[in-house]
């Protein structure tokens, strides 16, 4: 689970040097849409390389793989050999696509005696894919999250690339992945704008409050923003903390109920007090 997720076009030594001190929990090299055609099989050619750079200081490295397949397979072929922790499938259009790559990754670890299997994020950007959500969320086991990719999709839509217009395909996705148990990534609006820190915010607040986990985002200024939004608060924590603490006093006087700052305790209150706590405790230490 990433709380932001920085893309970083993998032909651009320049960005690829700084990326490790941006303080991202994962790094995201781009060999799809930042990079120009004639750059992506050299790209692709020093993941290696790229892989140590990026994940220096311990952020997971993620590879963002072409679409069509003959650029793919190469590149998820190259993401096993690199070392990196997962890719993203970009434009998914089915369970039967995710298995395929996968499908790809496996023959490669067992070629090169690779023991930690490739992870996968799944990409929406299709209508089509959207109403097939939940059966990519379940595709196969190394699914470990999902997320709309807003400009291509709403091309698809022949709509506007705008919160409006895509809230409702980002919430379909978002209970997919929900529903299969697995991180659930993105915002119902767009971080285009990095200049507008308010609104970022806003959006990082408003994504955790339906249940995101994180988001992807293109300029460093907006990790730390994405960051704090996705990790809970000192004050969300405190309240969490004494709410547990009273059920649990509750429970060992034999009492059926309970209350804490003037508020009933039942069990899905509870269970998401916890969570609260388990979701600190993972991000505990980190920016």
């Amino acid at each position: 689970m990433y709380r932001s997720m920085l893309y970083v076009p993998a032909s651009s030594q320049r960005f690829i040097e700084k990326a490790s001190t941006r303080g991202a929990d994962a790094i995201i090299l781009d060999l799809e849409d930042s990079v120009a055609p004639d750059e992506k099989l050299p790209a692709r050619e020093k993941l290696d390389a790229s892989v140590r750079q990026v994940s220096s200081a311990g952020a997971a490295t993620l590879i963002r793989i072409n679409r069509p397949l003959t650029l793919a397979l190469g590149d998820v072929q190259a993401a096993v050999r690199s070392g990196a922790d997962g890719i993203l499938i970009t434009k998914v259009e089915g369970p039967e696509h995710v298995r395929l790559v996968i499908e790809v990754a496996e023959d490669e670890e067992r070629r090169i005696g690779r023991s930690n299997p490739l992870s996968v994020i799944t990409v929406i950007e299709s209508p089509a894919a959207v109403l097939k959500a939940r059966e990519i969320a379940t595709a196969h086991p190394r699914v470990a999250g999902m997320l709309a990719g807003g400009e291509d999709l709403a091309t698809t839509l022949d709509a506007e690339a705008s919160a409006e217009t895509l809230r409702f395909s980002k919430l379909l996705i978002h209970m997919a992945a929900k529903a299969a148990g697995i991180p659930s990534y993105g915002t119902l609006g767009t971080v285009a704008d990095f200049a507008d820190v308010d609104l970022i915010r806003a959006l990082a607040a408003e994504a955790r409050r339906h249940g995101f986990d994180g988001a992807t985002c293109v300029h460093p200024s907006i990790v730390p923003i994405l960051n704090e939004g996705f990790t809970p608060s000192a004050a969300a924590v405190q309240h969490a903390t004494g709410l547990l603490a009273a059920a649990e006093a509750a429970r060992r006087e034999g009492k059926g109920a309970a209350t804490y700052q003037g508020k009933m305790i039942d069990e899905p209150v509870y269970e998401r007090a916890r969570r609260l706590l388990a979701r600190a405790d993972r991000f505990k230490g980190k920016n």
